[in-house]
């Protein structure tokens, strides 16, 4: 009898400890990969627009600098520079995804529609780009931070242009 209790809360431990590790994973990834649903870009300005794509894209190079591992800075870079160019641009990657869907069409197309009272931070905004692009090819992780340290001071850099 005593051997029977055993085995069932043996088995009830080893079950849990599985749910656990397969659902932890889960539940670390989904706080900052779900967007909210957001309102179409058209309903605001392109200034407006921008705005929330720097601030998103901004959001991902922070998680890229401090992610652990190649793969993870890679993945972060790859939304900033997604938000940064739009889904219409060659360097947009689907394989990075869109955390900037329904924001606008791309902080740079935003910005050049928004005319001269975004020249300052258009320009920031590319080389930002730029520099998003060069993270994704670095090879190594202290490289490819270094890189996103970079690209996240740009997008603070640009943010403030925008005030």
């Amino acid at each position: 009898m005593n051997g029977e209790r055993y085995a069932v809360r043996t088995g009830i431990a080893v079950v849990g400890v599985i749910a656990l590790v397969l659902g932890l994973p889960r539940l670390a990834y989904a706080p900052y990969h779900t967007q909210p649903s957001q309102p179409p870009a058209a309903s605001g300005s392109p200034l407006d627009a921008a705005r929330k794509q720097l601030d998103t894209a901004r959001t991902h190079a922070g998680f890229a600098t401090s992610a652990g591992s190649l793969s993870g800075v890679h993945q972060h870079a790859g939304h900033a520079v997604n938000c940064l160019v739009g889904n219409k641009d060659k360097r947009f990657d689907r394989q990075w995804g869109n955390p900037c869907e329904g924001q606008g069409s791309g902080a740079l197309v935003d910005l050049k529609a928004a005319g001269t009272r975004a020249a300052e931070a258009l320009k920031i905004t590319d080389e930002a780009a730029r520099v998003g692009t060069d993270t994704l090819s670095a090879k190594d992780v202290g490289t490819a931070q270094a890189g996103a340290k970079k690209l996240a001071g740009l997008l603070d850099s640009a943010l403030k242009a925008l005030r």
